[in-house]
């Protein structure tokens, strides 16, 4: 998923500043209620405001969604290297040796 600051670098620039039209269909409660705030709010528009609201939704999701993929890509190179432990070299080997020469 992108951010909208990436999709703005994607997109080429005549078309990321061409308006676009998004059409949705609530009750008359559910307009009411949102009616109610988007003044004090400080928007110029219901649309603004729910917009904002959408697009601030959007981003919380990408941002949790970013952590999930990053926490599950660290429990993979945990798991694997927990895993795939490779062979003690030479100095390691030679350590352990005077280690247990020296409590013996």
């Amino acid at each position: 998923m992108l951010t909208i600051e990436q999709l703005s670098k994607e997109i080429k620039p005549e078309l990321a500043d061409k308006e676009a039209r998004l059409d949705i269909r609530l009750n008359t409660v559910c307009k009411m209620f949102l009616k109610q705030v988007y003044k004090p709010a400080g928007y110029r528009s219901l649309s603004a405001f729910i917009l904002q609201a959408a697009i601030e939704k959007a981003e919380a999701i990408i941002e949790k969604e970013k952590l999930i993929l990053a926490s599950e890509k660290d429990k993979e190179i945990f798991f694997t290297a927990l895993l795939n432990t490779a062979e003690p070299n030479e100095a390691l080997a030679k350590a352990t040796k005077a280690y247990k020469k020296a409590i013996n």
